[in-house]
This record gives C-alpha cells, sequence and structure tokens, in this order.
C-alpha cells in the first residue's frame, strides 16, 4: 500500500504530460515593400541639407583698420563719420538723434516719415565716390521700412527723381546688425546724375514710421573697389570743343 502515492505521483506526471501546450498565434507576412519601408522608417533620418542663403555684403567694418574694407583692403573713403562722442553734425527731422555711450549714434524715429541728414557742404566728386554704406543695429522693432538714400546737389534737393535702394543688405530684426550698401552709380530712379555731379548733402530714410529706433555705427561715401567708372559725358570734354590753334611757322 506504500506504493500508492507513487503510483498517484505518476499518473498525474502522465496526465500533465499529455496535455497541449498552447499554440503560438503566427502574424501574417507583411505585404511585399511594407517589410522594407517600416525598416527604413526604423533608421534615423538622413542629415538635412543647410538651405541656400543670400550671398552675405562684400563689405565687411573693420575696428583694427577703422575703415570699410573689400577683400581685406581698406575703401577710399572720402567722408567718414564714426560717431564717436558726438553726432558729427547728422540732424533728424521727424526722429532724434543723440551720442550712445562709446561709440555710435542713437536714431530714434517719433513721427511719420522721419528723415536722417547728414551735415551740407560735402563737396563730394560723385563720379570717383559711388558707394553710400550704413552700418547699424536695429534697437526697437520698427514698422513700414524704406530703406533709401536721397542727395542734394548744385542743381538740385531732395526729389523722389534722385534715390538709390540698397544693392546689398536687408532690413535688421531687433539685435541685429547689418551694413547696407548703396550703390549710387545704379540708382533706383535718376540715371547717373550722381556720377555727374558734386553731392552737396545725403540723406538716409530708414523706417516710414514712428516707433523704431537704431544705433548706426558708422556712415560713409567711398570708391568703389570694382572697376572704374567711365567718365560720365557732363565731365568729359566735348568731342566739338575747339581746339588751341597752332602757333604758324614763321616765314623763312
Amino acid at each position: 500500500m506504500k506504493s500508492a502515492p507513487i503510483l498517484l505521483a505518476a499518473a498525474l506526471c502522465l496526465t500533465g504530460c499529455d496535455r497541449l501546450a498552447p499554440r503560438e498565434k503566427k502574424l501574417a507576412a507583411p505585404p511585399a515593400g511594407v517589410a522594407e519601408a517600416e525598416a527604413r522608417r526604423l533608421l534615423p533620418p538622413p542629415p538635412v541639407k543647410p538651405q541656400r542663403q543670400a550671398p552675405p555684403a562684400p563689405l565687411t567694418w573693420s575696428a583694427a583698420s577703422g575703415a570699410f574694407e573689400f577683400q581685406g583692403k581698406p575703401l577710399k573713403a572720402e567722408k567718414l563719420w564714426r560717431f564717436e562722442g558726438s553726432t558729427d553734425g547728422f540732424v533728424a527731422s521727424g526722429g532724434e538723434v543723440l551720442p550712445l555711450d562709446g561709440a555710435g549714434m542713437r536714431y530714434r524715429m517719433v513721427r511719420p516719415d522721419p528723415i536722417l541728414r547728414s551735415p551740407k557742404g560735402l563737396n563730394v566728386d560723385g563720379h570717383t565716390r559711388t558707394l553710400v554704406i550704413v552700418r547699424l543695429t536695429r534697437l526697437l522693432p520698427g514698422q513700414a521700412w524704406d530703406g533709401t538714400v536721397f542727395y542734394t546737389t548744385a542743381a538740385h534737393g531732395e526729389s523722389a527723381g534722385f534715390r538709390a535702394r540698397p544693392a546689398f543688405g536687408s532690413p535688421p530684426k531687433p539685435g541685429e546688425t547689418t551694413i547696407l550698401v548703396f550703390d549710387m552709380q545704379r540708382l533706383q530712379h535718376g540715371g547717373a546724375d550722381w556720377t555727374s555731379s558734386i553731392i552737396e548733402q545725403i540723406r538716409i530714410d530708414l523706417d516710414d514710421a514712428p516707433g523704431g529706433e537704431f544705433a548706426i555705427h558708422q556712415v560713409t561715401i567711398a570708391a568703389d573697389p570694382g572697376l572704374p567708372v567711365e567718365p560720365p559725358a557732363a565731365l568729359a570734354a566735348p568731342a566739338n570743343a575747339a581746339k588751341p590753334a597752332k602757333a604758324k611757322a614763321s616765314a623763312g
């Protein structure tokens, strides 16, 4: 009778062995192409190619040389205002100008159509000095960006018929410093007037509405570092101009 527990245990073991193991569920094979797509999804994304940026202004300001430079060489400047402790004779209409601590000029626009003017009597030869360059930082956001340079000569005052827009440089955002380069050989309106004139004064329009504020670091009127400009017709000697008569040879 002692063998009864042993027989019972053996019977339970056999009973357990007769039970079927649970069937594993088999997933259907994914359609063709799905597995490859899933594998690609799990891969790290490819690096994003940088978008093409607008070319930077070809000119830079060098604190070491105290001048605007092109390819590491200083430009030939007829006028250069650095605003070191003063406004250097610049005045504002519809705005306020005052020196900044250190260097630069603060320019606040308080009324519509604010205007910034240089001193008068510049006496700049527009034929050899064809760039107007403004380096500035926007301090406060503004509205209705303008970005235009006007000028006066002995023949005309400020006029919409004689003006230029930047060849390089875009409207700066608050805290952003930019260099606006005006190529006065290629006026928006006025043709070759600048290059055939003596420039008496320049006017710089930045925002066209009140509220904005800038730190203006430097303004210059300089020579174009590129190819020389052909002499304008107004400065060239007329082709039919009378030539001095040659002295007649004395009779022998």
